[in-house]
């Protein structure tokens, strides 16, 4: 009996425990619905909606449009050397200028000893024609054989000859003379003198000093097949000129350069694609005029950040990147119903343009959109629009 009584308080006793249980949860649940339904202070904003060219970008390096190495085509020992190019970063130069200067006496002399053997054939040339000739007259006459004709005409020939030798001999002396003198064959930036005045130095030496042009430049990098395929679509399509109907535009920057400054031009694709890397080397011209004081602006080796531009100029929606949030690798926003409902609205980004990124699909530019704050919210949460910390601070200023 006294059994039966203490089963029955057990179960009673926890029975009770259970509702009082049963009754804190729900009282849990009671609050986090009051907490659910307190609106999120959350900064929300309306997407930017302008004109953007669709771009791709690349990282390249300049190049010299040509490249020289300066090498002495006749042996001699270094006179002079006409140019410094420690005054500043790469002295330049034009077409004719003097670089350096090998003694040319011994080159005068044979010069002067060609000038000699040329006047000995010339004189040796008029003695045979003239022996020719009253040898021509004997045999008409009969005083003279055939053979003694055969003879005075084989001398004139080798006088003829020895003529052109000596004038040969004379123009390699001559030009042996110019080549003692050693100018610039291009406008460019010299590179210093590796030789020193009284070397000794022949066609063997080896390189003496390099020029690179450096007005205009080219600039060269690898474009992937994909971008590869939307150029040439775009082309084909008409929305951007093909190099028959005018130019492809480069934008370019150098490392310390906001942005991308310098305008050129596509002026080279390669012929086929690599198959190992599935990219295809590009060329790029920019002018890169003289400045006014300091060296140019552009120098071969540079590293550069290229912008192509794909298109032409169209309307997009921009959102900031602060917006976007990420998810499994898919891209969302939190949209702003008129009811400051939070929506889950999965969206595909575009390229980025002054720090907005393209919405490309799933928002429109009428939609408001939480910009900052997107962990304290989530899908269905009710929000309260606040003003940028940046505006309320201004206000707060005036």
């Amino acid at each position: 009996m006294v059994g039966l009584i203490f089963r029955g308080l057990w179960r009673c006793g926890g029975l009770a425990l259970l509702l009082a249980s049963m009754s804190g949860c729900g009282g849990s649940n009671v609050a986090g619905e009051n907490q659910a339904a307190a609106p999120v202070k959350v900064e929300v904003a309306t997407p930017t909606e302008k004109e953007v060219i669709d771009y791709q970008d690349f990282t390249g390096r300049l190049e010299a449009v040509d490249s020289v190495e300066i090498r002495a085509r006749v042996s001699g020992y270094l006179t002079k050397i006409a140019f410094d190019s420690s005054i500043e970063l790469g002295a330049e130069v034009k077409v004719g200028d003097l670089l350096f200067e090998i003694d040319e006496r011994p080159y005068q002399n044979t010069l002067t000893a060609a000038d000699a053997q040329l006047s000995q054939a010339v004189a040796r040339e008029k003695v045979t024609a003239s022996e020719l000739g009253r040898t021509e007259d004997l045999v008409k006459n009969k005083a003279a054989t055939a053979r003694d004709l055969e003879r005075d005409i084989g001398n004139k020939a080798a006088a003829d000859a020895a003529v052109k030798v000596a004038q040969a001999s004379i123009e390699q002396a001559k030009l042996d003379l110019e080549f003692a003198k050693i100018t610039s064959p291009l406008n460019g930036r010299i590179s210093r003198s590796i030789p020193s005045v009284g070397d000794l130095i022949t066609p063997a030496t080896g390189q003496l000093t390099t020029i690179v042009s450096v007005d205009p430049i080219h600039l060269y990098f690898d474009m992937d097949e994909p971008t590869l395929q939307v150029l040439q679509k775009a082309v084909r399509d008409g929305k951007l000129k093909g190099p028959m109907e005018g130019e492809i535009p480069l934008l370019m920057g150098l490392t310390t350069d906001e942005g991308h400054p310098y305008r050129g031009k596509l002026d080279f694709i390669e012929n086929q694609v690599d198959a190992n890397t599935g990219t295809i080397r590009v060329r790029g011209v920019f002018s890169n005029p003289k400045s006014e004081r300091g060296p140019r602006a552009l120098s071969p080796g540079f590293f550069a950040r290229v912008r192509l531009p794909l298109g032409e100029p169209r309307k997009a929606v921009l959102v900031s990147e602060r917006a976007i949030g990420r998810d499994q690798g898919s891209a969302f926003v939190y949209v702003v119903s008129p009811e400051k409902e939070v929506i889950y609205r999965r969206v595909k980004l575009g390229a980025l343009h002054d720090g907005m990124r393209v919405i490309a699909e799933g928002l429109t530019a009428g939609e408001k959109i939480v910009t900052n704050g997107l962990q304290r919210v989530r899908p269905g949460s009710k929000v309260e629009e606040v003003e940028p910390k940046s505006q309320s601070s201004e206000k707060s200023k005036e």
